[in-house]
This record gives C-alpha cells, sequence and structure tokens, in this order.
C-alpha cells in the first residue's frame, strides 16, 4: 500500500517501508564497523580515476574522516552537455556534513574525463566508469557505498550494480534515481535491481517510468513527485530542493544506519 500526501508545492509519494525523511542530523556512529587504527584519511580535492578499458576520469574527492564511514558516488546527466558541476555544492555540503565521503566524478567524454561521451551510457563502458568511483571509496578504507545517478546517469548507476557482484566488486547498497526513464533501462532491467534498496525522485511531468516501477516494489523503495521540479540535478537547484535533498539524503541515511 501507498500513502500519498499533498504537501505545498510537493507531491510526496511514499512507498510502505521505505526509509525516506529519517534524521538527517546525525553523523552516527553504527555506520563504522572497522577499526581506524594505522588509516590515515586520503587526500582531497580533484583526483584521476583509471577504468579497466584504459581511461583517466576526473572526479573530486570528499574524504570522510574515519575509515568504515559511508561513502556515495555521484553520476552527472547526459554528457557531454553535462558534467560533475550539474551537482550543487549544497548538496554535496549536505553529504559531506555527515561524515560521508563522495567521490564526484565526470563520466566518460565529459569535464576532465577522457573518452567518448555516448560510451557512457551505450555498451558496457558506463558500468567501468561507476566502477572506478565505488573502487577508490572501498580501496581507501570507506563504506557502505551507495550511488545516486541523475537523468542518463542512473543507466551507468544499474548497469554496475547489477554486474558488479558477478563480477566479486564492491556492490552497492542503496541507489537513488534523480529522474530516471526508459533510458535508464538502456542495458540493465529494473527486474535486476530489485535486491536493492531504491529511493525515486521526479517531477510530475516525468512521473510515467517511475510510477512503472511500483509494480517492482519489492517493499523497501520510496517514490518521491514534485510538481515543477526540474529534471535531475535541476532539482537540486529547484524551489523544492530542500524536500528533495531531505528525501535522498534521508533514505540514504536509513539504509547506512538501520
Amino acid at each position: 500500500m501507498s500513502l500519498r500526501i499533498l504537501l505545498p508545492a510537493v507531491l510526496l509519494l511514499t512507498a510502505c517501508g521505505g526509509k525516506p525523511g529519517g534524521s538527517t542530523g546525525s553523523t552516527g556512529s553504527t555506520g563504522s564497523t572497522g577499526s581506524t587504527t594505522d588509516w590515515t584519511a586520503p587526500q582531497g580535492g580533484v583526483i584521476s580515476l583509471e577504468t579497466r578499458d584504459g581511461l583517466t576520469l576526473q572526479a573530486d574527492y570528499y574524504p570522510a574522516s574515519q575509515a568504515a564511514r559511508p561513502g556515495v558516488v555521484l553520476l552527472h546527466m547526459i554528457p557531454p552537455v553535462n558534467d560533475r558541476t550539474n551537482w550543487p555544492e549544497a548538496f554535496i555540503s549536505e553529504l559531506t556534513g555527515r561524515d560521508w565521503a563522495v567521490v564526484n566524478v565526470d563520466r566518460r567524454g565529459a569535464g576532465g574525463s577522457e573518452g567518448t561521451a555516448v560510451d557512457a551510457y551505450e555498451g558496457d563502458a558506463g558500468r567501468y566508469d561507476t566502477q572506478a568511483a565505488v573502487q577508490r571509496l572501498v580501496d581507501d578504507g570507506y563504506g557502505p557505498v551507495g550511488i545516486m545517478g541523475a537523468s542518463n546517469g542512473t543507466t551507468s548507476m544499474i548497469d554496475y550494480a547489477a554486474w558488479a557482484g558477478g563480477e566479486g566488486l564492491p556492490v552497492p547498497v542503496v541507489l537513488g534515481f534523480l529522474t530516471g526513464g526508459t533510458y535508464t533501462e538502456n542495458q540493465t532491467s529494473m527486474d535486476d535491481i530489485v535486491p536493492f534498496p531504491c529511493v525515486f525522485t521526479y517531477q510530475t511531468t516525468e512521473n510515467a517510468w517511475p510510477e512503472e516501477q511500483m509494480d517492482r516494489d519489492p517493499g523497501n523503495w520510496a517514490f518521491h513527485e514534485y510538481l515543477g521540479a526540474g529534471h535531475g540535478t535541476q532539482m537540486l537547484g529547484s524551489d523544492v530542493r530542500d524536500q528533495v535533498t531531505a528525501d535522498l539524503v534521508g533514505y540514504f541515511e536509513g539504509v547506512f544506519f538501520p
């Protein structure tokens, strides 16, 4: 059963069993499952990531202060016309303020990254971009790791999530969709994503594909629909940006710290 609540300027649809709207002010300690002994925080700033097919990607890296803290990978909208600057600094601060490590990567063909843009979302290569970002977090001692994809970035997100386990790679524990669509399933069916906790955010004029996913909901997915919020990361600069941020970050926190 789902609950629909009409808020001023926001239509919020939350699937039963999801964990959106949880406490967003606590950094918590239950997410730290390892010791920080002999661990040194990595250097943040602009970094290079190497993909398994030999490309160099550029990313902004925001390390957490302790090992075993949650990590988040951000995947921007379609390249080359979009890049990692799509993600507002205020939103990234909401993540880092909880002492979560963040990798905000230029997907191939965008910003400072090598490669051909179309390869980021057609074929196998998009998952390689995601792998490079996730692996950096894990190699530096962070985890669990979640991924947020905006628009076409959701394609690479689910391609990696469905593929990683079979390759023995780090598997994300939560996925965030900022305007998913039919393009999301270019290579991977959402049927393969059912095991993952997922939160869907989208504006009313783009609710068709997200609402199709409700039949797949295993009972812990969350769906948030907003009036006039814009597409993908545009939602994070819209009049309802605070609600969008709270819904995304709250859901991730509920998975990281159950």
